[in-house]
């Protein structure tokens, strides 16, 4: 009977663990939505179609970030994975 209690509190522990580490990366890949999302819109302030750009870079913020691992997630500094750079300018173009 010991036994079961203490596996059961070892899976209740790890659930626990586990989502804390989901949270922390949510609220990661969240933050990193937003720098995107900030970068995005400056480099579009002075183009001819940045009164539009609100919308579209959230757009894309959007998707670019789920389209990232965990890891690089956890790892990101500035700018989009090399792995995405191509498919970054095709989610770019799609967002209205």
């Amino acid at each position: 009977m010991t036994g079961v209690k203490l596996g059961a509190a070892a899976v209740v522990a790890c659930v626990l663990v586990a989502g804390q580490a989901m949270a922390q990366t949510g609220q990661s890949r969240n933050q990193v939505r937003l720098k995107i999302l900030d970068t995005c819109v400056m480099t579009q302030s002075g183009k001819s179609e940045a009164e539009g750009a609100g919308p579209k870079c959230g757009c894309y913020a959007t998707k670019i970030t789920k389209a990232m691992t965990d890891e690089e997630i956890v790892k990101w500094k500035r700018g989009v994975p090399k792995r995405l750079t191509e498919e970054s300018n095709k989610i770019f173009a799609g967002c209205k």
